[in-house]
């Protein structure tokens, strides 16, 4: 009879005590969504991942994963979002959760500007999940990721594939017959060292080149008029100094100038391909209207 008793007490508190665990869980899951919809993503953040801390359950763990992965990508924190979500790999998820993480790893390694590292991600995910479905986005990712590396070859048959997904006639303006013209840091390098202002010029910036003309010339100049003058520690303490770091920093700005035109090239020439997939994509193109 005691011996029954106690067997009973057993199975009632360890009932109670897990349906008390699964509703503390359902409780923080919830107050984390709250946060997230209340925009406070920090704290957000924080209660997902004491909900990943106490909890067991795959599902809850799941969304507590994909909650603060929303909350890192709503404060711009896309590098901490890629290193979180490959932390996550080594739980066993069923496959399709982890294709769904690879997906988010995927978005977010693009926003943080991590070109080779979406290269890679956007490859293995066929082989990780071969069954996975067409995806417009990632298609679009693919191209966008390729321009960015400068693979013009490779991008150009992504696009033709993702044009030719969307039923649309792959030799009818084709972007790829005008890629962008892009410049050369290392030449801008070389014609800043040898010809002060040559490498803003390079970089079609000649107000810039007028400017680092203008003030390197006045360091060499003090420097050559103290030394004739026999003030031989002004010539090499200000005159060379001016001039050395003025050309330094000369040969270093052209070179940012043409990461920066480079830049504009690119993100013009991936808006012009976007228009073209969006365009492609949109109701209205597919019925021909």
């Amino acid at each position: 009879m005691t011996t029954r008793f106690c067997l009973i007490c057993t199975f009632l508190c360890v009932t109670y005590f897990s349906k008390a665990q699964q509703s503390g869980q359902l409780s923080g899951l919830a107050a984390a969504d709250s946060l997230l919809a209340a925009n406070q993503y920090f704290e957000a953040g924080i209660a997902y991942e004491r909900v990943l801390f106490e909890n067991t359950e795959t599902a809850a763990t799941y969304k507590a994963v994909l909650g603060k992965t929303l909350s890192l990508k709503q404060m711009g924190r896309y590098n901490t979002a890629v290193t979180f979500i490959n932390s996550q790999f080594s739980n066993s998820y069923p496959d399709s959760v982890r294709y769904q993480l690879r997906y988010q790893q995927i978005l977010c390694a693009y926003l943080a500007g991590q070109f080779e590292n979406t290269r890679s991600l956007l490859e293995r995910l066929p082989v990780e999940h071969p069954g996975a479905p067409y995806s417009p986005l990632l298609e679009c990712i693919r191209v966008f990721t390729l321009n960015e590396l400068h693979r013009w070859a490779e991008a150009a048959v992504a696009y033709r594939e993702a044009i030719g997904r969307l039923g649309a006639d792959t030799t009818s303006d084709d972007p790829y017959r005008r890629l962008p013209k892009l410049k050369r840091e290392s030449k801008a390098q070389w014609l800043s060292t040898f010809l002060p202002g040559a490498g803003q010029l390079y970089a079609g910036k000649p107000g810039e080149a007028i400017l680092s003309i203008l003030v390197q010339s006045a360091g060499l100049y003090f420097g050559v008029t103290s030394f004739l003058n026999a003030y031989y520690l002004s010539a090499w303490g200000v005159g060379a100094a001016l001039f050395g770091s003025f050309h330094a920093g000369g040969v270093r700005r052209s070179q940012a100038l043409v990461r920066q035109y480079n830049q504009r090239q690119i993100s013009a020439f991936n808006e012009r391909v976007k228009k073209r997939l969006l365009y492609q994509s949109s109701p209205d193109s597919a019925s021909g209207r």
